[in-house]
C-alpha cells in the first residue's frame, strides 16, 4: 500500500497479493485504520488507502 499511496485496495486484493488470509488482512485493516495508519475510502466495497506518516501525525494531532 505503501508503494501506491494514491490508490485504495480491498482485502481480497491485497490477500491476493501477499497470499494471506482475506478475513485476517480485513481484520489488520480495521485495525491499521484505527491506528491512522490506512483510512477507509469507500463501504461497499470496502477500500483501504495507505496515509503516509506525516498525514497520519497531523491527522491525530488534534485528538
Amino acid at each position: 500500500m505503501a508503494a501506491h499511496p494514491d490508490e485504495a485496495f480491498t482485502a481480497t486484493a491485497t490477500s491476493r497479493s501477499i497470499e494471506r488470509s482475506s478475513g485476517a488482512i480485513a481484520n489488520s485493516l480495521v485495525t491499521l485504520a484505527k491506528r491512522s495508519t490506512v483510512r477507509q475510502v469507500t463501504d461497499q466495497p470496502r477500500r483501504y488507502q495507505y496515509v503516509p506518516a506525516q498525514d497520519a501525525s497531523s491527522a491525530t494531532a488534534g485528538n
